[in-house]
């Protein structure tokens, strides 16, 4: 399995290859918590269980929610880190560019965390309620907080899963003892409200969707990563796209997919990220060098930065939301993206 090197981490090693698509259940680890490799590849639904065990303190498992309109982003982070766990909340109104915050810290292993992408979590500390429960096709959300500055913050609302939709499931292999399971899921659309300081936010199904981030693995002290998703409705067709770089490199794994209308389009390459570090509101271009598949440019309106430094533990990173333009092709069709909402980011941490 390759290992990545300083090189291929700052993102200067551009490939394409075939992944291994996986068909069957099968788990993430051995009996010894080592990587099993008939997990390693992609799948179209989430057929591989999240069973990790030992190597603390590089055990890292996380829930991550962006619920994202043109008009506002409402995001959840449930997460484990084998020294601490929490939960953050944050809200970012487009508008008028009122960015709102929270976070509850838990001793190690606070809450559970499920093996699989579709349970049910939920978390209740400093001042936070928060429940996520899957019913099938729906999921529900309720949650009820505090942010920093004390305005208090309510959502109501559930999930829709359409019929045949599909998610992108990738297995990264570093090495044996350090490696990632990743569920990225986009265009699910959303219905209720978000409520943030006595302002009430509508979710429309057509205009809200739901993007996921689901994360478990054994993960190197240092880790740097590009992501950056596309999501919405155009022409009447639900289309997504996600993109992520540099802590894939060199693994001959991605998780980069188009998504159209539930289908699952896997790009089987790296691809080329153009931006400017620290100037963030800058365009940023997404393009894939060895096919046309992604040639994507996104425009920022609001820029989300976060910086904690806690000596041994760091984590620093800018999200820069905006609207996606270029072109996106699959399966003989050629979609020109004009205007669906998203981000990209860059971050990088010490954990």
């Amino acid at each position: 399995m390759p290992i990545v090197n300083e090189r291929m981490a700052r993102g200067d090693y551009l490939s394409h290859y075939q992944e291994r698509e996986i068909t069957e259940p099968t788990d993430l680890c051995d009996e010894r918590g080592i990587l099993n490799p008939d997990a390693v590849g992609w799948s179209r639904s989430p057929l591989v269980r999240a069973n990790l065990s030992g190597h603390w303190p590089r055990k890292k498992k996380w829930n991550f929610w962006n619920w994202i309109s043109p008009d506002f982003v409402f995001s959840v982070t449930l997460c484990d880190i084998d020294y601490a766990s929490f939960c953050s909340v944050s809200f970012i109104d487009f508008e008028t560019s009122k960015n709102v915050a929270a976070i509850s810290i838990k001793r190690p292993h606070g809450f559970h965390m499920p093996e699989h992408v579709d349970g049910s979590v939920g978390f209740e500390g400093g001042g936070m309620v928060y429940s996520n429960v899957s019913r099938g096709d729906t999921m529900k959300v309720d949650f009820k907080g505090q942010t920093k500055g004390g305005e208090g913050i309510v959502a109501d609302f559930e999930v829709r899963r359409p019929p045949r939709h599909e998610s992108l499931n990738v297995v990264v292999p570093w090495r044996p003892n350090r490696f990632q399971l990743n569920s990225k899921d986009n265009t699910l659309p959303c219905e209720g409200t978000v409520t943030v300081g006595g302002q009430r936010y509508a979710m429309d199904p057509e205009k809200c969707h739901a993007v996921q981030d689901f994360g478990r693995g054994i993960w190197p002290y240092r880790s740097f990563w590009n992501w950056a998703v596309c999501t919405g409705v155009q022409g009447g067709n639900r289309i997504g796209v996600n993109m992520g770089a540099k802590w894939t490199t060199g693994t001959g794994a991605n998780e980069n997919g188009i998504f159209f209308e539930g289908r699952l389009y896997k790009i089987m390459e790296d691809l080329r990220w153009s931006y400017e570090p620290g100037d963030w509101m800058r365009p940023w271009h997404i393009r894939s060098d060895h096919s046309d598949v992604v040639d994507l440019t996104l425009q920022p309106l609001f820029v989300h930065r976060a910086k904690t430094n806690l000596g041994v533990v760091a984590t620093g990173g800018a999200c820069s939301f905006g609207r996606w333009r270029g072109v996106v092709r699959f399966d003989g069709n050629a979609i020109e993206i004009d205007g669906l909402i998203g981000w990209a980011e860059e971050f990088a941490h010490r954990w």
